[in-house]
């Protein structure tokens, strides 16, 4: 396989382990082997129609990063059933701070777009370094994982806030040189994270490993 084409399909496995984690196993393993096999038949119609392996790369690549928010949508609904008391509706939610988780989900999504073109940019110009385009890969994929960790933070709190903090951080060594914006920015969106999760009665409710009743004195 091409380096450029198993790159890609790489990338897209792995952002579809990524939003996966935690789902029931039956759901998680039908939704990879949907992915792989979808992953296999473009790839398998590219070869018989004679498309070039680096021309295949992009397809899969740009697929995989226009695909994203419908993943993260599809992720919301298979973890409902399960976590019903966490709703991850807005709607219950105060109006100030619907207003801040939409600047964060704003920044989540600029941080996507941004990586996209990036990326998109790097793999057609033949005189930048592959490296180059994989950065940028890694920078769409943690805009998404800010975009993830804060609309699932209510749902699923330790996931949510780790999202939202590795791809934070991702983003700030990323730009490194940019870091008097990018930790306070990372800050505050991991701080909006924790304030969605705290205002469902996170952690008390997530369980403490105490019998009901027992606590400390």
């Amino acid at each position: 396989m091409n380096t450029a084409l198993a790159l890609s399909v790489g990338m897209a496995r792995s952002w579809v382990a990524l939003y996966t984690v935690r789902l029931p196993l039956d759901i998680k393993e039908s939704r990879r082997s949907e992915i792989d096999s979808d992953l296999w038949e473009q790839q398998w119609l590219a070869s018989r129609q004679g498309a070039p392996p680096f021309g295949t790369a992009i397809e899969v690549l740009t697929r995989m990063l226009l695909g994203i928010i419908s993943d993260i949508t599809w992720r919301v609904q298979a973890n409902a059933p399960a976590r019903p008391d966490r709703g991850i509706q807005m709607k219950n939610e105060a109006l100030y701070m619907r207003g801040i988780v939409a600047v964060g989900v704003v920044l989540g999504f600029v941080l996507i777009v941004a990586g996209i073109g990036a990326t998109v940019d790097a793999l057609l110009d033949p005189d930048t370094a592959d490296g180059e385009a994989v950065v940028n890969i890694v920078f769409a994929i943690a805009g998404a994982a800010v975009l993830f960790g804060l609309l699932s933070s209510r749902r699923n709190p330790v996931l949510g806030i780790g999202l939202v903090a590795v791809g934070s951080i991702t983003a700030a060594v990323i730009f490194y040189w940019l870091f008097m914006i990018t930790i306070p920015v990372g800050i505050t969106l991991v701080a909006i994270a924790v304030f969605r999760a705290r205002s469902t009665g996170w952690p008390s409710r997530a369980g403490t490993g105490l019998p009901t009743g027992t606590g400390a004195a």
